[in-house]
Formats: C-alpha cells, sequence, structure tokens
C-alpha cells in the first residue's frame, strides 16, 4: 500500500490556477509601471513643446521689424517687376514715364495711348488714341458711336493708365501729364445681386449715387453707360442730371453713351462739355459696317445697333421689322420736334 503525501497534490494540477494569478499579478504591475511611465514621458513632452513655442515666439517677436521690412521690399520688388515685366514685353511698343501734375485743376494730356491689356490680345493691332481733358476744352467729355466701336475700351483706358502712374509705372503712350487724381470712380459693366435684391438698374444708381456723393475737381469719373434699365425718357432725364452734377462738381470725367441728346450738353456748357465719338464705315454699296476704331471730335448720331445684331447672325426678316419699327420713330420723333419748335 502506498501512501501520498498531501504535498504531492501539486501533481494533479491545482496550484497552476495559483500560478497563473501571480503571473497575471506581475503582468497587472509592470503594465502600470510602463502606463506610468508613458505619462511622464508625454508630460515631459509636452513641457518641452511648450518651451520651444514658446522661444519662437520670442524670437519671431524680436525679429518682427526685420520681417516686416523684409516683405515690404519683397512686395516692392514684386511690382516694380511686373512693371518692367509689361514695359519690357509690351505688343504695341514703348512704354513712357509720365508727367505727374499735383497743381489744382491740372489737365489730362495723353498722346498715343494704348490699353495696356487689350492690345496683349491674340491678333489685337491696338489702334492708339488721344485723351485731352482740361479747363478750356472741357473736362466732361461725352464719347458716342457705335455699339462694339470701342467706347468702353476708350474710357477703360484712362482709368487704368492713372492708377498705373500713380503706382508708379510706365504707361502704354507716346506722352502723358496726368494729374494726381484723389480717387478713380468708375460706373461700369451691368451686374445684380439677387440675393440681397438689388436689380441690375438698382445697382447701376447706386455706384452713381456713389459717384454724385464723393467726386471732387481731383477725381477722375469714368461712366460707361447710364440710365439703360428704365424708360427711355426717365433713363436720359438721370443720364442728363448725372452728367450736369459731374460738370458743377469739376471732376474729370469720360462718359460713354447712346444717348445722343447728351450730345447737346457741350452747347449748354461750353468750355465745360466736349464731344468726341468712335468711328465706323458703312459701305454705300453692300451697307456693309466696318468699326475704324479712332476717336474723333464731334458727335455721332448713329448707334449701329441694327448693324451689329445683323453682324450677330439675328434671322433677315427680325432685322427688317427693327429697320422698319426704328424708322417710325424716328419719322415720330422728329414730327415732334418741328411741333415744338
Amino acid at each position: 500500500m502506498v501512501r501520498h503525501d498531501s504535498s504531492d497534490s501539486d501533481s494533479d494540477g491545482s496550484s497552476a490556477p495559483r500560478k497563473r494569478a501571480r503571473l497575471d499579478s506581475d503582468s497587472d504591475d509592470g503594465g502600470a509601471a510602463r502606463g506610468g511611465d508613458d505619462a511622464k514621458r508625454l508630460k515631459k513632452q509636452k513641457k518641452a513643446e511648450k518651451k520651444a513655442a514658446k522661444r519662437a515666439k520670442k524670437k519671431a517677436k524680436k525679429e518682427r521689424k526685420r520681417r516686416d521690412r523684409a516683405a515690404a521690399a519683397l512686395a516692392r520688388l514684386d511690382a516694380l517687376a511686373a512693371f518692367a515685366h509689361a514695359a519690357a514685353f509690351a505688343p504695341g511698343g514703348r512704354y513712357e514715364r509720365p508727367v505727374l501734375d499735383a497743381s489744382p485743376g491740372a489737365a489730362v494730356s495723353v498722346k498715343g495711348a494704348r490699353h495696356p491689356v487689350v492690345e496683349h490680345a491674340d491678333g489685337v493691332h491696338f489702334v492708339a488714341t488721344d485723351y485731352a481733358l482740361d479747363a478750356t476744352r472741357g473736362r466732361l467729355v461725352v464719347v458716342t458711336g457705335p455699339n462694339m466701336g470701342g467706347k468702353s475700351t476708350h474710357i477703360r483706358g484712362l482709368a487704368c493708365l492713372a492708377v498705373m502712374a500713380q503706382a508708379g509705372s510706365l504707361l502704354p503712350v507716346a506722352f502723358a501729364s496726368l494729374p494726381l487724381f484723389d480717387t478713380v470712380l468708375a460706373r461700369v459693366g451691368a451686374g445684380d445681386s439677387l440675393q440681397r435684391g438689388v436689380s441690375t438698374f438698382m445697382a447701376e444708381m447706386l455706384e452713381a449715387s456713389t459717384i454724385l456723393r464723393l467726386a471732387t475737381p481731383r477725381s477722375l469719373v469714368v461712366i460707361d453707360e447710364l440710365g439703360r434699365g428704365t424708360s427711355t425718357y426717365d433713363g436720359f432725364g438721370l443720364a442728363w442730371a448725372i452728367s450736369e452734377r459731374v460738370v458743377k462738381q469739376g471732376a474729370a470725367c469720360l462718359f460713354a453713351t447712346h444717348f445722343h441728346e447728351l450730345t447737346q450738353l457741350e452747347a449748354e456748357h461750353p468750355g465745360a462739355v466736349r464731344n468726341r465719338h468712335v468711328t465706323a464705315h458703312v459701305d454705300d454699296d453692300t451697307g456693309e459696317l466696318a468699326f475704324l476704331y479712332e476717336v474723333a471730335d464731334g458727335p455721332c448720331t448713329e448707334s449701329f445697333g441694327i448693324k451689329v445684331a445683323e453682324l450677330a447672325g439675328f434671322p433677315a426678316r427680325t432685322v427688317e421689322v427693327a429697320k422698319r419699327k426704328a424708322a417710325e420713330l424716328e419719322g415720330i420723333g422728329k414730327r415732334a420736334k418741328v411741333g415744338g419748335d
């Protein structure tokens, strides 16, 4: 008979759970230690990062003036390089240095001007133009002429030249003497803001209102059409009143319009208003319209709108009806004018 000692009970595996429990306990203690070490390292890292950021801020603050001077120098260099590039690679010819006149009522005198953007268009041979706005020949110039004839390019070109000159650039001109303008005020193009409840005509009136409030004798005003978004009579009345207001303010102004009646302002304000027009030629045999893109003195009494519609491909029948109706309205206008006289 064999007697088994109680110590031999480990052989049946009953002590294995106790061993595993001790191992698990040791493992938990080791994980907690490692977790504590990780937390310490993370805390130390964050502290180091804060110190580094603080040092960087202190350094940046100390170098702020030097950095700002460097940024200003680079910006100036970038602008001057852009001016130089534009002058060096202009397709239409040389850029010249403008004369800037700071005296009150200084005249605008520009010869052989080209539009600095339009002349870069592919296949464009830009026809140079002149500007003359002064106290003797008129500081408000009414520009009439056909659609697509170059009125907008002409008047906007002067605004571009004025901004470029006062920014320090050479100009695409043969000669230019310009005043120092306090503002360049423009009413050009057509746009609306539906989300704000502003119609195209209201946007036009808001721009015109800004001009009337801000224009001074040292301002340059550019108006590219005005009063088209309402009835003919209302639109003409507004255009006339705004023109007279600009005359009284003494601002230099280019006003492109299809209201040919505005050309009467020259007689109403001699020496203050001058008429000019963009030119076009209609072939007597074929009736074809050719734009010459030249600006000449005097008014133009035709807009050639129906001719432009033909160029756009309107059906012949539609063009014929338009011509007949336009002739009827012109006849009514002439009879009314004779009756009024």
